[in-house]
């Protein structure tokens, strides 16, 4: 368990490639915002701006980021661990979900804190030094997954970390490599405090604005290594047919959590928390860890 009461998930655990997740046949999606456009439905285009009546649950996310959330093409939804929570967070509101993917990361941070969705789900880091910064504009839920960060590297590398069991990969260990990171996240501020200012050789930190761009950097060879939380490190991995690998851990000790307003201000956070206990004591959450992490 986290000390907000999750309960942790398996390091090992992998995820099973893209599918819906137990609870995704039951949303409701009333716009797909297209990737890249930077048009956002937000919650005043569906009168959904005081939760005084209103119908809709508007969740801001930033996809690829499996198992937490991604698009799948077939079914024309968005899928995972977060879409799942999100969906149970809507039901216990009784409103209908809405899925507002964000091209930038650091966008749909900046737009849950203004208020232009109802709350954030993706895998947002709200613990340490990050999570302190982020509590200046937005509010946390009690955490509901702990993860450390990881090293995605192309299956032809002989790079290795340490074992978790001996402290995982340090900045000595990374210090020579081109590493990519996605913007605005834990990886890059953890590489920001430690690795910028301590590279050896041909070091260098590289930042992308979403996950598809810093992997396909990675795969034609531009980037020794990625830096990505873990879960999606073993997505990614599992889903590269055999051409992409994790190396190992970063042990970060992270605790996500699910964002609103700074100060909530439409009090929806104890229904937030409400469904994370009541999944964690009713099976829900084992449940869904094993449909995402295997």
């Amino acid at each position: 368990m986290t000390a907000g009461g999750a309960a942790s998930p398996p390091t090992e655990a992998l995820r099973r490639g893209i599918s819906r997740g137990i609870f995704i046949a039951t949303v409701v999606i009333v716009a797909v915002v297209m990737l890249g456009a930077g048009l956002y439905v937000g919650k005043s285009v569906l009168g959904s701006s005081s939760s005084s009546g209103s119908k809709f649950l508007v969740v801001g996310t930033n996809v690829p980021f499996p198992p937490f959330e991604s698009f799948n093409n077939s079914s024309g939804t968005y899928v995972g661990f977060d879409m799942n929570f999100s969906q149970l967070i809507a039901n216990a509101l009784h409103r209908t979900l809405v899925i507002d993917n964000y091209a930038d990361f650091g966008v749909l941070l900046a737009d849950v804190g203004a208020g232009v969705v109802d709350m954030a789900a993706s895998a947002i880091t709200e613990s340490g030094t990050v999570g302190a910064q982020r509590n200046a504009s937005m509010a946390f839920s009690i955490p509901y997954y702990d993860a450390n960060q990881a090293i995605l590297i192309r299956s032809s590398s002989s790079f290795k970390c340490p074992s978790v069991a001996s402290g995982g990969c340090t900045v000595a260990n990374l210090s020579s490599m081109k590493i990519g990171v996605q913007s605005g996240t834990s990886s890059q501020s953890w590489c920001d405090s430690y690795l910028v200012g301590n590279e050896t050789g041909s070091g260098k930190l590289l930042v992308f604005t979403t996950v598809d761009f810093e992997v396909d950097a990675l795969t034609a060879g531009s980037l020794d290594a990625v830096m990505i939380d873990l879960g999606p490190a073993d997505a990614i991995a599992a889903g590269s047919s055999g051409a992409l690998v994790v190396a190992g851990e970063v042990l970060t000790n992270e605790l996500y959590g699910f964002a609103v307003a700074h100060g909530d201000p439409e009090h929806i956070l104890p229904v937030i928390n409400s469904v994370i206990t009541q999944s964690e004591q009713n099976g829900t959450y084992q449940a869904l860890i094993h449909e995402w992490f295997g």
